[in-house]
């Protein structure tokens, strides 16, 4: 380990004196105590603590969760509350056990419980209900999995079962079997839902506008496009298995990592595909894109970023990660995008805020 004392500048200015000063100040038990005590600062000094320990305990609360969405718990409840020994025996566990989850339900508000009968919370409902988030949830737990250890996570000191799971983003056909593609065709179909809600509110694609999605899977997303623009004729561009033809969309077979994309549409959009892949990758990508479009034409990106110009614990902490795993990608800021678009060529470049980050941010871009 390097010793960090030599790369710090030797005068020491008042930012320095500053940083060290409040540092050292924050970090004094007297001070903590004082704080907790003044009412001016008692309820920041609170909140600041409340926050660690959210930090400190926020995996017991994926696995939680995780476990309600695995057993069946939530399922169990939909139509309606069951008493708290019925739903222990059906989980095969003990009552203490089923009671002792159900109060960690209550505090995440996932269930109800009232005389020893539970019933859904809202948010319970939702997990339930949004079409994607419980198979989400269930596949998280290989991401967590990984980050059991975070050192060697961090390090690169380890094999990564998260980019094991995803090797079609690798995009060589001769390496990517059928059912690979359909696994990640299968999830990215059923999470696409609230992705496609935010887009589509964004985005208002011209009467009779001919819609290009490049590696749009199944077809989830332009289903979505064409039952809210009936007039809207959508085509798919991807590999081979990835696609559902009952769903009644057009379908050209390839790769954008080898082919040239197909001409002749007015739309194309990139839908949870730019954070895939490294920066190579997707200037390519884009560089595609530009130059199939016809003048006037328009690019439509959606899908999680960073936080600009301020991180935020979306895109910067769980998104930035899970794309760190999966070792073919990374999240980047729509400002990082958009300068990419500006410099292959697109003009009025936008950035469209969604009601729903932590789901989506839209950048819509026309090429001169």
């Amino acid at each position: 380990m390097a010793d960090l004392t030599t790369h710090r500048p030797k005068s020491r200015g008042i930012t320095q004196w500053w940083s060290q000063w409040k540092n050292g100040f924050y970090s004094k038990l007297w001070v903590q105590d004082l704080f907790s005590r003044l009412p001016i600062f008692a309820r920041l000094s609170r909140k600041e603590g409340e926050a660690i320990f959210q930090m400190m305990t926020g995996f017991v609360d994926t696995q939680i969760l995780l476990y309600f969405v695995r057993s069946g718990l939530l399922a169990d409840l939909k139509e309606g509350p069951l008493a708290i020994n019925v739903l222990a025996q059906n989980a095969g566990l003990d009552t203490e056990t089923l009671r002792l989850l159900c109060r960690a339900g209550v505090a995440l508000k996932l269930v109800h419980v009232h005389k020893d009968r539970v019933s859904l919370a809202r948010r319970g409902a939702l997990v339930l209900g949004l079409p994607g988030i419980a198979e989400l949830i269930d596949h998280h737990s290989i991401l967590y999995q990984d980050m059991a250890d975070p050192t060697p996570f961090f390090k690169g000191d380890m094999a990564y079962q998260l980019a094991a799971f995803w090797p079609y983003v690798f995009g060589t056909m001769g390496t990517v079997n059928d059912r690979d593609v359909a696994r990640y065709s299968d999830l990215m179909t059923k999470s696409q839902f609230m992705v496609a809600r935010d887009t589509l509110r964004a985005i208002s694609p011209k009467k009779n506008a001919r819609w290009l999605d490049v590696g749009g899977g199944s077809g989830a997303f332009v289903t979505q496009v064409t039952a809210k623009h009936p007039h809207v004729t959508a085509t798919v561009f991807d590999l081979n298995g990835a696609h559902n033809g009952a769903l009644g969309h057009d379908f050209i077979e390839g790769s954008f990592f080898t082919d040239p994309l197909p001409e002749g549409f007015d739309v194309i959009s990139l839908i949870r595909v730019l954070y895939d892949h490294s920066d190579d990758t997707v200037r390519n990508l884009l560089t595609k894109v530009y130059t199939a479009l016809p003048s006037g034409g328009h690019l439509v990106v959606s899908e999680p970023m960073l936080g600009d110009p301020h991180p935020n614990r979306f895109g910067d902490t769980y998104f930035a990660v899970y794309t760190f795993a999966m070792q073919t990608g990374k999240t980047r800021s729509a400002k990082q995008i958009s300068d990419i678009l500006k410099e292959i060529g697109f003009s009025s470049v936008k950035i469209h805020p969604t009601k729903r980050p932590f789901v989506t941010t839209v950048i819509e871009a026309i090429k001169n």
